[in-house]
């Protein structure tokens, strides 16, 4: 599914291509073309998610535990969150867009092997609580090349951050000494990662829009090693001038290492992909 998504947005480029000569247009012109205004808009909706989740926390000497928190911990690999997409045009070229999506994951499981997080270990066969709330939250400014109300083509920067805080409750030991009663470790972490990309609508019929978008990333900046990759498709049909729904496909993988200042070197791949639906609203 991700190999058809990157295909969308190879394709939407190439579409966009032949419509390079058309200049961009103003936006009654563009309204009379696509049906639909384009100044503003809201889009609220569900995202049908699978998680796969890595997490590593190095200690002051020793190398952490990768840790799979849906294999290791048991934690949902599947769950339906709601979404707030926004968007405000800027101008006839200029646009701001915003999204933001929050859920919480959290379970027990009795562990099958010893698991090192930081310089804590949470032995094998002991119960271990486990939490993981999430937060992603993407402003991007887009450029367009031409926007003549059939084809809006141009490229993206912005910033996705992922706000996380990880919790471990259970039986263990700190610095290789056993610790009476429960242990809880917890760490959060705020992972801002600039992006660029670019990004493609297609007016098919009035009223009827196909969409594609990829940003990405990779870097390395002072002990901060970051690399996402963020794709996605969709359809999306106004029945009436300002409400329409829409559906698509989209695909989310942030793999980051951040240097700690005394060790605790922390290493996350997080992904989450899935389909989507949304009520979408212009003006």
């Amino acid at each position: 599914m991700k190999k058809l998504i990157l295909l969308s947005v190879v394709l939407a480029m190439a579409a966009a291509g032949s419509a390079m000569a058309q200049a961009v247009v103003s936006e009654t012109e563009r309204e009379a073309v696509r049906g639909v205004p384009d100044k503003w808009g809201v889009a609220l909706g569900s995202f049908w998610q699978t998680f796969d989740t890595t997490v590593r926390l190095d200690g002051q000497t020793r190398t952490g535990t990768d840790i799979n928190w849906e294999h290791d911990l048991g934690m949902d690999k599947n769950r339906t969150d709601f979404e707030l997409a926004l968007f405000y045009r800027l101008g006839d070229r200029h646009r701001i867009d915003v999204i933001y999506t929050a859920w919480n994951r959290s379970h027990s499981k009795t562990l099958d092997r010893d698991i090192q997080w930081g310089d804590t270990i949470y032995h094998a066969h002991a119960s271990l609580d486990s939490s993981l709330d999430t937060k992603l939250f993407n402003i991007i400014y887009k450029y367009a090349f031409f926007n003549n109300g059939k084809v809006n083509f141009g490229l993206n920067g912005g910033i996705s951050s992922l706000w996380l805080d990880f919790k471990l409750s259970g039986q263990a030991s700190v610095s290789g000494s056993p610790v009476s009663g429960r242990v809880v470790e917890s760490k959060s972490q705020i992972l801002p990662i600039p992006v660029i990309g670019a990004h493609f609508e297609m007016t098919l019929l009035k009223r009827l829009f196909w969409r594609a978008e990829g940003n990405f990333f990779a870097a390395s900046i002072a002990g901060y090693n970051g690399n996402l990759t963020i794709l996605n498709t969709s359809l999306d049909y106004y029945f009436t001038r300002n409400v329409g729904l829409g559906g698509g496909f989209a695909s989310n993988v942030f793999k980051v290492t951040t240097s700690g200042s005394r060790g605790g070197d922390l290493f996350v791949r997080y992904s989450f992909s899935g389909v989507y639906a949304h009520l979408d609203l212009a003006f």
